[in-house]
């Protein structure tokens, strides 16, 4: 009896390693995409809602998202005639809104979004290989007394975020 239940604990052990947990960290892209151009991000904030823009903000959303992608090393950014795919950003919304509150209903805590319109282009065939049409980057802030400055290292925050969750979209599709 003993013998059979020492067998049976093997197999059960080597089912368990044998079987893993079935995460793999491989790209979605065509086996074709090896470079990606990125296009600066352009700017389609409707101009009544720039309350909370930061001047720039597509300019460090583009550099953001190159640096990302030169950390992450799955593609190599070349210029355009050189590209096997070509990055398309628009920056449709940046708003903010309310977390916390004080007890004299004045906003205490506010996250920030950052919205882009993007698509990923097959630059030989022209094919759109994905499109996102509502894709954000996030943060939290505190209203500080130098609000500004809250807002600025805010929309940073929410830069960087949106430029990991860029990459991560061209190259894992989570």
């Amino acid at each position: 009896m003993k013998n059979l239940r020492g067998w049976g604990i093997v197999f059960l052990v080597t089912a368990v390693i044998l079987s893993g947990c079935g995460y793999t960290r491989k790209t979605v892209l065509p086996r074709n995409i090896k470079t990606i151009y990125i296009e600066t991000v352009k700017n389609k904030l409707d101009a009544e809602k720039l309350y909370a823009y930061q001047p720039g903000l597509e300019m460090d959303i583009t550099n953001a998202v190159i640096q990302r992608i030169h950390q992450d090393g799955t593609l190599k950014i070349v210029e355009q005639k050189k590209a096997d795919a070509f990055l398309k950003t628009e920056l449709v919304s940046l708003d903010q809104e309310g977390l916390r509150f004080t007890s004299l209903e004045g906003v205490a805590q506010y996250r920030l979004f950052i919205v882009v319109r993007m698509k990923l282009v097959d630059a030989k065939t022209g094919d759109i290989i994905w499109e996102e049409p509502n894709f954000s980057g996030d943060t939290e802030y505190y209203v500080t007394t130098v609000t500004s400055i809250g807002e600025q290292k805010a929309a940073v925050d929410a830069v960087h975020r949106l430029a990991y969750n860029i990459v991560d979209r061209i190259t894992e599709d989570w």
